[in-house]
């Protein structure tokens, strides 16, 4: 008998997946999108980073090879990846472009990039119209190895900020009118839906935006602009920003 039985229930089986070497790495990314891995031993011997004539280092992680990375972007798109598909670098270096490397589309852009780690957490993603939108990570985890996700967050107002939260923490907002608010990220409930837009965190009058959104850390002198209900329109501030510091005079 030369027909083959099949029996229900049984998978064809599967390539087995390449083993990706495990080692730690520093990754950086430029304000333009460049991107950069450099081992510890490498780092140590390097000098200072090379960036393009106007571009800056603004984010620099410490992690391993298989991290899992999500590049979110200003069209509302996730590009997921990994560590190891970038060569190790050189601070000498430039760095791969991510909108090249990864396929973007004309005029996208990247938001926020975020180690997906175990996918446990939320990202909290902060618009120009005051609202608030806390999303599980999970809700970015896939089973097939899908590079681009669509629908990644709401789109019906721009993107100010793309942060992970692993545990909730303090946030100023700042608007476009100078008027700060201090919240607790517990305030914002969760929503399984990716494209939720959320709810209002900041009252916001007409043609006013808001501006910023960043942790602050422990600093008692912005005790006065907490708000236990939300939204709220805040009070009248000026912002000046030092490194990581910020002060309101």
């Amino acid at each position: 008998r030369k027909t083959m039985f099949c029996y229900a229930g049984k998978d064809e089986e599967s390539d087995p997946e390449e083993e990706l070497p495990d080692y730690p790495v520093h990754i950086f990314l430029s304000r333009e999108g460049y991107f950069k891995k450099i081992t510890p031993q490498s780092l140590r011997m390097s000098g200072e980073q090379k960036v393009k004539e106007g571009d800056s280092i603004v984010r620099q992680v410490e992690t391993s090879n298989r991290a899992e990375l999500l590049f979110f972007t200003n069209k509302s798109q996730v590009y997921k990846t990994r560590v190891s598909d970038f060569d190790d670098g050189k601070a000498s270096l430039l760095g791969d472009y991510i909108p090249v490397k990864l396929g973007f589309e004309e005029g996208e852009q990247i938001a926020a990039m975020l180690l997906a780690g175990d996918y446990s957490g939320s990202v909290l993603f902060l618009f120009e119209n005051g609202k608030a939108a806390r999303v599980p990570l999970s809700a970015y985890e896939t089973k097939q190895k899908r590079r681009k996700l669509t629908n990644a967050y709401a789109d019906k107002s721009p993107i100010v900020q793309i942060m992970p939260l692993a545990e909730d923490c303090d946030l100023l907002l700042r608007s476009s009118a100078n008027r700060a608010i201090l919240l607790n990220t517990s305030q914002i409930p969760e929503k399984s839906t990716r494209t939720t837009q959320g709810v209002q965190v900041m009252t916001l009058k007409a043609g006013q935006t808001l501006a910023s959104a960043i942790v602050p850390g422990d600093l008692p002198h912005l005790e006065s602009y907490r708000t236990a209900h939300l939204p709220a329109a805040g009070k009248a501030c000026k912002e000046l920003l030092d490194g990581d510091q910020l002060k309101l005079i």
